[in-house]
């Protein structure tokens, strides 16, 4: 699975991307320990981050697939 990072949490992670072997479907509480032990200073934006699968927004009960393409998305300000 591809993990996309945009805004703040690109400049988290440092990356704009990054690629988990994970041979096994994953819940989103699964996918989040697996995120959270590779980037830690991701925990406190948790809360508001939205994830999406392969370019739809995902739900609490999403299975993300090892082919899934997974974007972390934070909130976005304007006006």
């Amino acid at each position: 699975m591809t993990l996309l990072y945009f805004a703040q949490v690109r400049r988290i992670t440092a990356l704009a991307s990054e690629s988990f072997n994970m041979g096994t479907p994953l819940t989103s509480d699964e996918l989040w320990q697996h995120v959270l032990q590779r980037h830690p200073d991701l925990a406190l934006l948790r809360p508001a981050i939205r994830l999406a699968r392969n370019g739809a927004f995902a739900s609490a009960e999403t299975v993300f697939n090892p082919g899934d393409e997974i974007a972390l998305i934070p909130p976005v300000s304007g006006g």
